[in-house]
Protein backbone atom coordinates (compact mmCIF):
# COMPACT_ATOMS: atom_id res chain seq x y z
CA UNK A 1 0.00 0.00 0.00
CA UNK A 2 2.86 2.37 0.86
CA UNK A 3 4.64 1.51 -2.42
CA UNK A 4 1.45 2.21 -4.42
CA UNK A 5 1.07 5.59 -2.71
CA UNK A 6 4.69 6.48 -3.50
CA UNK A 7 4.19 5.64 -7.16
CA UNK A 8 1.08 7.79 -7.31
CA UNK A 9 3.07 10.72 -5.93
CA UNK A 10 5.60 10.58 -8.82
CA UNK A 11 4.71 13.20 -11.47
CA UNK A 12 3.37 11.68 -14.69
CA UNK A 13 6.12 13.28 -16.74
CA UNK A 14 8.74 11.55 -14.57
CA UNK A 15 7.45 8.20 -15.82
CA UNK A 16 7.88 8.97 -19.53
CA UNK A 17 10.82 7.51 -21.47
CA UNK A 18 11.86 11.01 -22.59
CA UNK A 19 12.03 12.29 -19.01
CA UNK A 20 14.13 9.33 -17.94
CA UNK A 21 16.48 9.96 -20.89
CA UNK A 22 16.87 13.57 -19.74
CA UNK A 23 17.67 12.44 -16.20
CA UNK A 24 20.34 10.06 -17.56
CA UNK A 25 21.79 12.72 -19.87
CA UNK A 26 21.96 15.25 -17.05
CA UNK A 27 23.79 12.77 -14.81
CA UNK A 28 26.29 11.93 -17.59
CA UNK A 29 26.92 15.59 -18.34
CA UNK A 30 27.43 16.50 -14.69
CA UNK A 31 30.02 13.73 -14.35
CA UNK A 32 31.79 15.00 -17.48
CA UNK A 33 31.89 18.54 -16.12
CA UNK A 34 33.27 17.26 -12.80
CA UNK A 35 36.05 15.55 -14.78
CA UNK A 36 36.58 18.67 -16.92
CA UNK A 37 37.32 20.76 -13.85
CA UNK A 38 39.39 18.12 -12.08
CA UNK A 39 42.87 19.26 -11.09
CA UNK A 40 44.31 16.01 -12.43
CA UNK A 41 42.92 16.33 -15.99
CA UNK A 42 45.74 17.05 -18.42
CA UNK A 43 43.87 16.85 -21.76
CA UNK A 44 40.42 18.46 -21.94
CA UNK A 45 39.84 17.48 -25.60
CA UNK A 46 38.19 14.06 -25.11
CA UNK A 47 35.89 15.35 -22.35
CA UNK A 48 34.82 18.38 -24.41
CA UNK A 49 34.13 16.13 -27.41
CA UNK A 50 31.95 13.85 -25.27
CA UNK A 51 30.01 16.83 -23.92
CA UNK A 52 29.42 18.08 -27.49
CA UNK A 53 28.22 14.62 -28.42
CA UNK A 54 25.65 14.35 -25.63
CA UNK A 55 24.38 17.89 -25.10
CA UNK A 56 22.78 18.74 -28.49
CA UNK A 57 20.81 15.48 -28.43
CA UNK A 58 19.73 16.01 -24.82
CA UNK A 59 18.64 19.61 -25.39
CA UNK A 60 16.40 18.63 -28.31
CA UNK A 61 14.80 15.67 -26.53
CA UNK A 62 11.07 16.07 -25.93
CA UNK A 63 10.54 17.92 -22.66
CA UNK A 64 14.08 19.34 -22.53
CA UNK A 65 12.82 22.92 -22.36
CA UNK A 66 10.73 22.17 -19.27
CA UNK A 67 13.46 20.07 -17.66
CA UNK A 68 15.21 22.17 -14.95
CA UNK A 69 18.82 20.97 -15.54
CA UNK A 70 19.39 21.91 -11.90
CA UNK A 71 22.05 19.25 -11.34
CA UNK A 72 24.46 20.87 -13.82
CA UNK A 73 26.11 22.75 -10.98
CA UNK A 74 29.52 23.28 -12.62
CA UNK A 75 28.34 25.44 -15.54
CA UNK A 76 26.12 28.44 -16.16
CA UNK A 77 22.47 27.64 -16.93
CA UNK A 78 20.17 30.65 -17.30
CA UNK A 79 16.56 30.79 -18.49
CA UNK A 80 14.55 33.76 -19.78
CA UNK A 81 11.53 35.02 -17.86
CA UNK A 82 9.13 33.74 -20.53
CA UNK A 83 10.95 30.37 -20.56
CA UNK A 84 11.51 30.55 -24.32
CA UNK A 85 15.30 30.80 -24.18
CA UNK A 86 17.86 28.95 -22.11
CA UNK A 87 21.64 29.35 -22.35
CA UNK A 88 24.30 26.90 -21.18
CA UNK A 89 27.90 28.20 -20.97
CA UNK A 90 31.18 26.91 -19.57
CA UNK A 91 34.90 27.55 -19.96
CA UNK A 92 38.35 26.01 -19.97
CA UNK A 93 41.46 27.79 -18.72
CA UNK A 94 44.46 26.81 -20.87
CA UNK A 95 46.68 29.12 -18.81
CA UNK A 96 46.01 32.16 -16.59
CA UNK A 97 45.91 34.42 -19.67
CA UNK A 98 44.01 32.12 -22.06
CA UNK A 99 40.38 31.07 -21.63
CA UNK A 100 38.13 29.24 -24.05
CA UNK A 101 34.35 29.42 -23.79
CA UNK A 102 31.68 26.99 -24.92
CA UNK A 103 27.91 27.06 -24.97
CA UNK A 104 24.55 26.09 -26.36
CA UNK A 105 21.48 28.24 -26.88
CA UNK A 106 18.13 26.47 -26.54
CA UNK A 107 15.08 28.17 -28.11
CA UNK A 108 11.42 27.21 -27.86
CA UNK A 109 9.99 27.72 -31.37
CA UNK A 110 6.56 26.26 -30.65
CA UNK A 111 5.03 24.58 -27.65
CA UNK A 112 6.56 21.21 -28.57
CA UNK A 113 9.40 22.33 -30.86
CA UNK A 114 12.90 23.32 -29.74
CA UNK A 115 15.94 24.46 -31.71
CA UNK A 116 19.49 24.36 -30.37
CA UNK A 117 22.41 26.50 -31.53
CA UNK A 118 26.02 25.99 -30.55
CA UNK A 119 27.92 29.07 -29.40
CA UNK A 120 31.31 28.92 -31.12
CA UNK A 121 34.02 31.03 -29.49
CA UNK A 122 36.00 33.10 -32.00
CA UNK A 123 38.74 33.34 -29.32
CA UNK A 124 39.22 37.03 -30.04
CA UNK A 125 39.82 39.62 -27.36
CA UNK A 126 36.83 41.81 -26.52
CA UNK A 127 38.47 44.70 -24.68
CA UNK A 128 36.54 47.92 -25.33
CA UNK A 129 34.56 46.35 -28.23
CA UNK A 130 31.21 48.13 -28.15
CA UNK A 131 30.56 48.01 -31.89
CA UNK A 132 30.88 44.53 -33.37
CA UNK A 133 29.21 41.84 -35.42
CA UNK A 134 28.49 38.78 -33.33
CA UNK A 135 26.61 35.57 -34.08
CA UNK A 136 26.28 32.09 -32.61
CA UNK A 137 29.08 30.82 -34.87
CA UNK A 138 31.25 33.93 -34.39
CA UNK A 139 30.78 34.51 -30.68
CA UNK A 140 32.86 36.53 -28.26
CA UNK A 141 33.07 33.92 -25.52
CA UNK A 142 31.93 34.53 -21.98
CA UNK A 143 29.93 32.96 -19.17
CA UNK A 144 26.33 34.16 -19.06
CA UNK A 145 24.86 34.44 -15.58
CA UNK A 146 21.54 36.26 -16.11
CA UNK A 147 18.88 36.99 -18.75
CA UNK A 148 16.64 40.06 -18.67
CA UNK A 149 13.43 39.74 -20.74
CA UNK A 150 11.71 42.81 -22.22
CA UNK A 151 8.92 43.39 -24.75
CA UNK A 152 8.43 46.30 -27.14
CA UNK A 153 5.76 46.34 -29.86
CA UNK A 154 5.24 42.60 -29.42
CA UNK A 155 8.93 41.87 -30.01
CA UNK A 156 10.89 40.10 -27.28
CA UNK A 157 14.37 41.27 -26.28
CA UNK A 158 16.63 38.95 -24.29
CA UNK A 159 19.50 40.79 -22.63
CA UNK A 160 22.39 38.64 -21.47
CA UNK A 161 24.72 39.57 -18.63
CA UNK A 162 28.08 37.86 -19.03
CA UNK A 163 31.61 37.62 -17.67
CA UNK A 164 34.95 37.01 -19.37
CA UNK A 165 37.88 36.12 -17.08
CA UNK A 166 40.14 37.78 -19.70
CA UNK A 167 43.61 37.52 -18.09
CA UNK A 168 45.58 37.80 -14.85
CA UNK A 169 45.25 41.59 -14.84
CA UNK A 170 41.63 42.36 -15.65
CA UNK A 171 38.12 40.96 -15.93
CA UNK A 172 35.39 41.96 -18.39
CA UNK A 173 31.62 42.05 -17.90
CA UNK A 174 29.29 42.54 -20.85
CA UNK A 175 25.66 43.42 -21.48
CA UNK A 176 24.31 42.38 -24.89
CA UNK A 177 20.90 41.59 -26.37
CA UNK A 178 19.40 38.81 -28.47
CA UNK A 179 16.21 38.76 -30.51
CA UNK A 180 14.68 35.84 -32.41
CA UNK A 181 14.26 36.40 -36.16
CA UNK A 182 12.91 33.65 -38.40
CA UNK A 183 13.45 31.15 -35.60
CA UNK A 184 17.14 32.12 -35.28
CA UNK A 185 18.94 34.04 -32.51
CA UNK A 186 20.36 37.39 -33.62
CA UNK A 187 22.59 39.69 -31.58
CA UNK A 188 21.20 43.22 -31.86
CA UNK A 189 23.12 46.28 -32.96
CA UNK A 190 22.72 49.95 -32.00
CA UNK A 191 20.35 49.05 -29.13
CA UNK A 192 22.30 50.88 -26.41
CA UNK A 193 22.31 54.68 -26.31
CA UNK A 194 23.14 57.66 -24.14
CA UNK A 195 20.85 59.84 -26.23
CA UNK A 196 23.32 60.60 -29.02
CA UNK A 197 25.74 57.71 -29.53
CA UNK A 198 24.50 54.19 -30.27
CA UNK A 199 26.49 51.03 -29.53
CA UNK A 200 25.88 47.29 -29.82
CA UNK A 201 26.58 46.37 -26.21
CA UNK A 202 28.06 47.53 -22.91
CA UNK A 203 31.59 46.47 -21.91
CA UNK A 204 32.97 46.96 -18.40
CA UNK A 205 36.63 46.09 -17.82
CA UNK A 206 38.16 46.31 -14.36
CA UNK A 207 41.02 45.10 -12.18
CA UNK A 208 41.14 41.37 -11.48
CA UNK A 209 41.87 42.18 -7.84
CA UNK A 210 38.31 43.42 -7.19
CA UNK A 211 34.68 42.44 -7.84
CA UNK A 212 31.96 44.59 -9.37
CA UNK A 213 28.18 44.31 -9.56
CA UNK A 214 26.26 44.12 -12.86
CA UNK A 215 22.70 42.96 -12.32
CA UNK A 216 19.04 43.60 -13.02
CA UNK A 217 17.21 45.42 -10.23
CA UNK A 218 13.48 44.54 -10.46
CA UNK A 219 12.36 47.38 -8.18
CA UNK A 220 14.09 50.00 -10.32
CA UNK A 221 13.40 48.05 -13.54
CA UNK A 222 16.98 48.77 -14.55
CA UNK A 223 20.27 46.99 -15.13
CA UNK A 224 22.57 48.58 -12.55
CA UNK A 225 26.36 48.50 -12.39
CA UNK A 226 29.29 50.09 -10.58
CA UNK A 227 30.71 53.26 -12.09
CA UNK A 228 34.33 52.47 -12.90
CA UNK A 229 37.20 54.94 -12.68
CA UNK A 230 41.02 54.63 -12.82
CA UNK A 231 42.76 54.27 -9.48
CA UNK A 232 44.86 57.30 -10.51
CA UNK A 233 44.52 59.70 -13.50
CA UNK A 234 47.76 58.31 -14.93
CA UNK A 235 45.91 55.00 -15.57
CA UNK A 236 43.16 56.43 -17.83
CA UNK A 237 42.13 53.72 -20.40
CA UNK A 238 44.46 51.24 -18.69
CA UNK A 239 41.56 49.13 -17.44
CA UNK A 240 43.51 46.72 -15.28
CA UNK A 241 43.74 49.68 -12.87
CA UNK A 242 39.99 50.50 -12.89
CA UNK A 243 37.57 49.93 -10.05
CA UNK A 244 34.31 51.25 -8.50
CA UNK A 245 34.15 54.77 -7.05
CA UNK A 246 31.04 54.06 -4.94
CA UNK A 247 28.49 55.46 -7.41
CA UNK A 248 26.26 53.51 -9.79
CA UNK A 249 25.13 53.81 -13.40
CA UNK A 250 22.23 52.02 -15.04
CA UNK A 251 20.39 51.02 -18.19
CA UNK A 252 16.66 51.59 -18.55
CA UNK A 253 14.69 49.81 -21.28
CA UNK A 254 12.48 52.34 -23.04
CA UNK A 255 11.07 52.52 -26.57
CA UNK A 256 12.89 49.38 -27.64
CA UNK A 257 16.29 50.74 -26.53
CA UNK A 258 18.52 50.46 -23.51
CA UNK A 259 19.06 54.04 -22.32
CA UNK A 260 22.19 54.81 -20.29
CA UNK A 261 21.51 56.60 -16.99
CA UNK A 262 24.49 58.04 -15.17
CA UNK A 263 24.83 58.32 -11.39
CA UNK A 264 21.57 56.68 -10.38
CA UNK A 265 20.46 56.89 -6.75
CA UNK A 266 22.28 54.07 -4.97
CA UNK A 267 19.89 54.34 -2.04
CA UNK A 268 17.28 52.59 -4.19
CA UNK A 269 19.49 49.56 -4.70
CA UNK A 270 18.91 46.46 -2.61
Amino acid sequence: MILLFALLMVPARAQTPEYLELVKAEAKLEQLFIQLYSDTLSDTGPILSKIDEIMPIALTTKGAMEFPWSKLTHIGVVTSGDRKIRVFTWHVMDDPNTYRYFGYLQIRIKRDKVKVYELIDNQKGQRDLRKLEQSTDHWYGKLYYSIVTNTYRRKKYYTLLGMDFNNTHSRIKTIETLIIQRQKPVFTQNLYTNGSDHIDRMVLEYSSTIAISVRFDPEMAMITFDHLVPFHPVYIRNYEFYGPDGSFDGLEFSGGKWIFREDIDARNLN
